[in-house]
């Protein structure tokens, strides 16, 4: 799959969908937004507020009432695409019988991988996340959820996919689990991979998504860039009767400025101010007590939405 700015690899136009017929309930409602080719893309929001059902048309599970998607300029359900589209869905529906090898080995067997690289795949993917031989001779049905989670995201990676569509990857894991989502997540992004993330896990999607987008009642909110090229923010602390004079030695260095309380600052930048930016202060008389780069603070920016 290939994308450039002017063409990215996920469009969203528009889309709405709803379900039922008597008493409709509005799932989506006119949802646009763009994924660009090896971008972490997350979707954060509150229970029932409709990533679920976006995930599930994002990969053709589902058809939009109004709108469109593309994928790589392509219908989601295209073949070309789903051959290359990784996927775990936040609760897997496992045949409980089949063991763990026999899952993956089905599934890479439904990718065309010939027999010996796909034992290998397997096997390869199964230690990555921490599934013994013993293990993968259980049957499903005894697996913890955690357990759960780490085959199936097993099973999403089995192709290499260009693009990954992970539902609650990490629900239901231990600490070493949900670092391994991540170490998972930021190696697809180095090889190139695109990810959509949907999680609740705020801290984790704040430490791998480039950008969120808020989804609320349907409707998208905001998109937040996470990591921007060339802009960067700084948090500064002053002492409070200081804030209106470095308010305005900040609004007169061109930046933007977001005040907070007790003497605090949020600004954000471009990359190449940052020299100015202590300087600035200090001749306008305004005492420094901190400056430091500072988070996105996903979690204040859920709440403010939610």
């Amino acid at each position: 799959m290939s994308a450039s700015p002017d063409h990215p690899l996920v469009r969203v136009e528009a889309v709405s969908k709803r379900f039922g017929r008597r008493r409709p309930v509005q799932a989506l409602s006119g949802v646009s937004f763009e994924v660009q080719q090896g971008e972490v893309f997350g979707l954060i929001g509150p229970n029932g507020a409709g990533k679920t059902t976006l995930l599930s048309c994002l990969l053709g599970f589902l058809k939009p009432d109004e709108g469109h998607i593309t994928v790589a300029g392509l219908p989601p359900d295209a073949l070309a695409v789903r051959r290359q589209t990784g996927y775990l869905p936040e609760r897997v529906g496992y045949a409980p019988e089949l063991t763990g090898e026999a899952f993956l080995l089905l599934h890479a067997r439904l990718l065309g991988l010939p027999e010996p690289q796909a034992k290998e795949r397997v096997f390869e993917l199964a230690q990555r996340f921490g599934l013994g031989e013993s293990d993968l001779k259980r049957r499903l049905r005894t697996y913890s959820r955690g357990m759960r989670q780490r085959v199936g995201m097993a099973q999403a990676l089995l192709g290499e996919p260009a693009i990954l569509f992970l539902d609650e990857p990490a629900s239901g894991m231990d600490p070493q689990g949900v670092m391994l989502v991540r170490e998972v997540i930021l190696q697809a992004k180095a090889r190139g991979a695109t990810v959509v993330l949907n999680s609740h896990q705020l801290a984790e999607v704040e430490r791998v998504c480039d950008r969120v987008a808020f989804i609320k009642a349907g409707k998208l909110e905001r998109v937040e860039a996470l990591r921007e090229p060339e802009h960067t923010r700084y948090l500064i602390k002053t002492e409070p009767k200081a804030l209106p004079a470095a308010l305005e030695a900040l609004q007169k260095l061109g930046v933007e400025v977001f005040p907070g309380r007790d003497g605090e600052v949020t600004v954000r930048l471009l990359k190449s101010q940052i020299p100015a930016l202590a300087p600035a202060l200090v001749s306008a008389g305004v005492p420094v007590l901190a400056l430091q780069p500072a988070p996105a603070q996903l979690e204040k920016l859920f709440v403010e939405e939610a």
